[in-house]
């Protein structure tokens, strides 16, 4: 097993891992959520996570592919990784603010 691939493995461990770990959020978003804003949050930072985690074991695999053409859309797919990553953070900002200050309509 070259060390690329035993390397692909690893990464492709860690975001399952990761992704298992979400699950308690899922439960949380379902049965103690206490507004409908805070099941919002928490169901919109599961799927950005899923959906990040879920991008990055494409792109653990498609880094490794041997077609060029798989290798150029590797930059956007690392862009939209990061994009999901942002997007996540703002989200948890919001719900964190919600909590400390309240909801404002």
């Amino acid at each position: 097993m070259t060390f690329l691939s035993f390397l692909q493995v690893v990464i492709f461990i860690t975001l399952l891992l990761n992704t298992v770990h979400l699950m308690p959020a899922f439960g949380r978003c379902l049965r103690n959520a206490e507004t409908v804003f805070q099941s919002g949050y928490l169901g919109a930072m599961l799927t950005i996570r899923l959906a990040r985690n879920a991008l990055g074991l494409i792109l653990v695999t498609a880094s490794t592919a041997p077609d060029p053409h798989i290798h150029a859309l590797v930059p956007k797919g690392i862009l939209l990784f990061l994009v999901l990553a942002v997007v996540n953070v703002v989200l948890t900002h919001y719900r964190q603010r919600d909590d400390i200050e309240g909801v404002r309509f």
